[in-house]
């Protein structure tokens, strides 16, 4: 094809004339066909690394995609768990009946009594890490019962604290408002003051006014004094002290060890 291109422009010259040799060479420009370029390997290699790149990306994306997708309805399903656990009553929960101060079956075999103080740091620890057992396996299964008694060791507000609980008792909600309190006074000691223990009885449900009233009256008060009169004649001057039928626990707020201790009173009585 280049030489008949360039004989056809041979030709159009008139043969008289001398023509430099660029005309020559352009004619062979003309008429020659372009070259193909082949990319160099490192040109391959990085478009075939960026195609991989890019699928990774993709590929990336889609299991982020699918693990936000999975994470969001097992987030609903928990708060749906959520609602309906917060919706029912303790007892709906556990499955036993709610005799205020006490839960448990009354044909329960153990009696646990804790003798506590709202302010006592290792009363708190002791609910954080035995509530658990004792509520939703000792006395969810009917092995025992468990009563709360007050004892006032850390000072006179931990009656006012005890007041408190005592309104709510009022209302049929001793244990919900009895949780809450032991959780704000693990976070922060000002929970004792009256205007934030009248916030947890808002943030719980209770009636307002009839809390309010309750509390600012002292309907409690002398009871309350006359309860702990009663713990210290049993010989309690310290919190928690805790009684498995009558004999003091003295183990540590281990689950595995307080139940061992619960069911071999369970067997003691014959169960």
């Amino acid at each position: 094809m280049l030489e008949v291109g360039r004989a056809a422009v041979i030709r159009r010259l008139d043969p008289s004339k001398t023509y430099p040799y660029q005309v020559f060479h352009m004619a062979r420009k003309a008429t020659a066909r372009p070259r193909k370029r082949s990319k160099p390997l490192s040109q391959k290699r990085t478009s075939a690394s960026r195609r991989w790149l890019w699928i990774a990306i993709g590929a990336a994306l889609a299991l982020m995609v699918a693990l936000v997708g999975a994470a969001l309805i097992n987030n609903r399903d928990e708060s749906a768990a959520t609602q309906a656990t917060a919706g029912s009553t303790l007892a709906e929960q556990i499955g036993q009946p709610i005799d205020g101060r006490i839960m448990g079956s009354h044909d329960a075999p153990v009696l646990i009594e804790a003798y506590e103080d709202y302010q006592c740091p290792h009363c708190q620890e002791f609910n954080r890490l035995l509530e658990d057992v004792i509520r939703n396996d000792l006395v969810a299964s009917g092995k025992a019962r468990f009563q709360f008694i007050n004892r006032f060791v850390v000072s006179p507000e931990s009656i006012i604290a005890a007041e408190a609980a005592e309104c709510a008792l009022d209302q049929g909600r001793f244990w919900e408002y009895h949780d809450v309190l032991f959780e704000a006074l693990r976070n922060s000691r000002a929970a004792v003051r009256t205007d934030n223990l009248k916030k947890l009885a808002a943030e719980i449900g209770l009636d307002e006014d009839a809390f309010n009233q309750c509390l600012d009256s002292r309907k409690h008060y002398e009871a309350l004094l006359r309860e702990d009169a009663e713990s210290m004649a049993r010989g309690v001057n310290a919190t928690p002290t805790i009684f498995i039928n009558g004999v003091q626990y003295r183990g540590p707020f281990d689950p595995v060890q307080f139940k061992a201790a619960v069911e071999e009173a369970a067997k003691r009585a014959g169960l």
